[in-house]
């Protein structure tokens, strides 16, 4: 029989993810011991994390380095500590624990409550730190439709095909293909690239929290273009470009 984790890699149970390669999975603990508690597994159901091979082993505790690094830039804490107990999951699994105070680390200390959407948060923020750190980009579709026949939506499922990291705002709270499409202005870092599809006229009370999330460079596709916005993002030093991202895909100018 499965473990509840091998279900949780595969999609059988929702999480909330924070990184994954082909063989490593990271995500939010829903019981935590602090902020960010992440636990981090070998996508091979061992039991015993010294049942894995030295190759194994090793790969698991470098990615888990990479994954704490990114919480580190995520939640404020003085470090990441580490506990591998095992006995909770016959699954191999690591540990990462945001703490200020020794004491946090105290596996027999109370869990502490965090909502909903503050976990969705941080599991956000964490990737997006993830993917900038370890070289894949992030890109926010602004103005995302869970529609298929919206250019925002065939944008999301190019960017994914090209592997690129993809985030999502639009008018409600939804998802497509594993993506959350967020509302409003949630609290985003990391962000390299945001491709609009918002239409001008729309923009305006947007402006101030794009401009704030402080991306390389904005993208307004077909229909999308702002003169104002982009001169203001231009005097931030924000690049501007006029075009089709799914055409920027397709000829590879999409960098």
């Amino acid at each position: 029989m499965s473990s509840i984790f091998t279900k949780i890699i595969k999609g059988e149970i929702p999480s909330y993810k924070i990184a994954e390669d082909a063989d490593h999975y990271a995500f939010l603990d829903i019981n935590p011991q602090a902020k960010g508690h992440t636990l981090v597994v070998p996508k091979a159901e061992v039991d015993y994390i010294y049942d894995l091979s030295d190759d194994q082993l090793s790969n698991l505790h470098v990615f888990a380095k990479k994954v704490a690094l990114a919480l580190e830039a995520t939640i404020e804490c003085k470090r990441i500590g580490v506990l591998v107990i095992g006995t909770e999951v016959p699954h191999a699994h690591i540990h990462l624990i945001p703490f200020v105070s020794e004491r946090q680390m105290a596996i027999t200390n109370g869990k502490v409550t965090v909502l909903p959407e503050e976990m969705q948060n941080i599991s956000i923020n964490a990737k997006n730190q993830f993917d900038r750190m370890w070289n894949k980009k992030s890109t926010l579709v602004f103005g995302a439709s869970i529609k298929p026949d919206r250019y925002s939506n065939k944008a999301m499922k190019m960017l994914k095909q090209y592997d690129h990291s993809v985030l999502a705002i639009g008018g409600k709270e939804a998802s497509f293909e594993g993506t959350p499409i967020l509302e409003g202005h949630p609290d985003l870092s990391g962000i390299d690239t945001i491709t609009m599809y918002l239409r001008e006229s729309r923009q305006k009370e947007h402006e101030e929290y794009l401009l704030s999330l402080k991306p390389r460079r904005i993208i307004f596709n077909p229909g999308a273009e702002n003169l104002s916005l982009a001169k203001k993002a231009k005097e931030k030093g924000i690049e501007v470009i006029e075009a089709c991202t799914l055409v920027m895909l397709r000829t590879g100018q999409y960098s």
